[in-house]
């Protein structure tokens, strides 16, 4: 009973793995990239590598001009603003504006009550720290694809909208777990598998021994990792499912039940403290400056504004004070109880924000890890149905399966250093930007398809194109230093490093990969090429012995 309880274990773990395998796989890698979106939001934009000075530029004229000039007489129902911080060194002035909704002739839609529908605009600006001077604006791209695309695949709006994609990036975390649980529970031998590597034998063995080893060693992050991100998604369900069954489907009753109501405008108008005198509020506990400012009411007597603090706290992403903007003496927020402080350390433990940038390295590989175990279950999957005794489709079949598993594998890490060679590159409009990434971006992967199926040597095709991505990670620092006449040599003793070590990191990144990529087989060894034969290292058996 137990050897059935077993295989059961072990068939469901090897499921779970071979259907949700490579979306695993494209989650974890993508997510690997995205644990360094600040420092890569820093490279990209040469606008931002400019070192951290004392502010003396006054701003509260600048930013009030900005806003009458851009709302246009629209109401303004939320306002922000940014204090220049390492991965932010400007100022950043934001607003929602509420605007008429157009149909496809360009009239305004009408609602029902014979009012104007109109929706929310968020419109930000920036403006040099130095002269005040506004800094031209430079649309989304690298960065925010990076990041968007780990987080809710970019999921487009006419499929549901990133609502969607974020839940089935959460639902690909629910799976990553009881894939862990099934195969802890499938291993009966964990201690000796743990320590078991076995260099010398075949293919399919060094990648079993690989992916027990690597799983086992890193199960503690990758159950954190698959927890915490299933939690970040599957929020917006659950979200939902609470507003349906406790406020009848009222998401902002739900809102203000946790977070408290937001206080409601008088109508009485009021002098606003400036933004210089915010500045200058030091948290009464960290002696620290807000490095952002949420203004609702604005201009009204009852204007209530939230000053965001960096924490000196490990799992809390700030600390917050919530004033009177017409006093500025405190006001009540809303009770952070412990389910809302577990909450909110969620995301900083998913992305390693608590500790500094060796912790991000160290999240980096480990993520990596949980990507090349979930890309080896599948390689392994394939080979042992297309080599050993468990498959019965056609030798064709399981070689189309594996030029696909190839093709995303590989393909996915050269479409990701591809456009940060079209950020250099790019010369359409900035409002383009973010499109042309995703259709450059999905253009090379498809690629690695082509490539597969045309190099129909899924080894070759391994080694080579881990290679071809060691030697585009080693261009780019090559690239940024041309095209912006900033090479990382001469920027790592300056006062704002944060491009110059994201170049040393592809540099020194990209002469490992060569290297791996070198020492991989270029062809599986020719004793091994017969469809069922008898490998003469002897193979662990699908369900450990009793």
């Amino acid at each position: 009973m137990d050897r059935i309880r077993h295989k059961r274990n072990y068939d469901l773990h090897s499921w779970l793995g071979v259907t949700v395998g490579l979306i695993l796989y494209i989650v974890c890698f993508t997510g690997a990239f995205a644990l360094f979106d600040n420092e890569i939001k820093t490279w990209e934009n040469p606008a931002k590598r400019i070192p951290i000075t004392d502010i003396s530029v006054p701003m509260t004229e600048t930013y009030a001009q900005w806003v009458e000039e851009t709302a246009g007489g629209d109401e303004v129902t939320f306002r922000r603003f940014d204090f220049p911080t390492t991965y932010h060194p400007y100022f950043r002035g934001g607003m929602t504006v509420q605007r008429p909704v157009l149909d496809s002739n360009g009239d305004v839609i009408i609602s029902d009550d014979g009012t104007p529908r109109t929706q929310g605009k968020f419109i930000d600006a920036f403006w040099d720290p130095q002269t005040g001077d506004e800094i031209a604006y430079r649309g989304d791209g690298l960065s925010t694809w990076i990041l968007d695309f780990h987080r809710d695949f970019m999921w487009p709006d006419g499929l549901g909208g990133r609502t969607v994609g974020r839940s089935l990036v959460g639902v690909v975390g629910i799976v990553l777990l009881l894939a862990i649980l099934s195969g802890v529970i499938a291993h009966t031998k964990i201690r000796e598998e743990a320590y078991t590597m076995r260099l010398k034998r075949s293919t399919r063995l060094k990648w079993q021994d690989a992916h027990k080893v690597v799983g086992l060693w890193g199960l503690p992050f990758s159950t954190m990792i698959a927890f915490t991100g299933a939690w970040l998604g599957v929020i917006v369900i659950l979200s939902q499912l609470v507003a349906a069954l406790a406020f009848k489907g009222d998401t902002e009753a739900l809102i203000e039940a946790v977070l408290g109501e937001e206080s409601k405008p008088t109508g009485v108008q009021a002098q606003m403290l400036t933004l210089e005198e915010l500045y200058d509020m030091r948290h009464p506990d960290t002696g620290k400056q807000p490095y952002l400012v949420l203004m609702s009411n604005y201009g009204d007597e009852a204007a209530e504004f939230e000053l965001l603090y960096e924490s000196n706290a490990r799992l809390t992403m700030f600390d917050e004070l919530h004033i009177s903007g017409v006093t500025g003496e405190p006001v009540h927020g809303h009770d952070e109880n412990a389910a809302i402080r577990v909450a909110t350390a969620l995301s900083p433990l998913h992305y390693g924000t608590y500790g500094g940038i060796w912790l991000k390295f160290l999240y980096f590989v480990l993520g990596l890890s949980v990507a090349v175990i979930t890309a080896l279950g599948s390689m392994m999957w394939i080979e042992r149905r297309k080599y050993g005794n468990e498959g019965n489709k056609s030798p064709r079949y399981y070689d189309s399966l594996g030029h696909i598993n190839t093709g995303v594998i590989m393909g996915l890490p050269v479409a990701t250093l591809a456009i940060f060679y079209l950020d250099k590159l790019y010369i359409g409009s900035e409002s383009a930007r973010l499109v042309t990434t995703g259709w450059t971006y999905f253009v090379v992967w498809a690629l690695g398809f082509v490539y597969a199926f045309a190099r129909r040597n899924d080894y070759a095709t391994t080694r080579e194109v881990t290679m071809l991505s060691g030697l585009l990670a080693i261009g780019i620092p090559m690239l940024n230093g041309a095209a912006t006449n900033q090479w990382f040599f001469s920027y790592l003793n300056a006062d704002h490093t944060v491009s110059a070590w994201v170049d040393v990191t592809m540099l020194l990144g990209g002469l490992l990969t060569v290297a791996c990529g070198y020492f991989l087989p270029a062809e599986r060894k020719a004793k091994q090429k017969a469809k069922h034969n008898t490998e003469t290292d002897q193979d662990a058996a699908a369900v450990p012995a009793e």
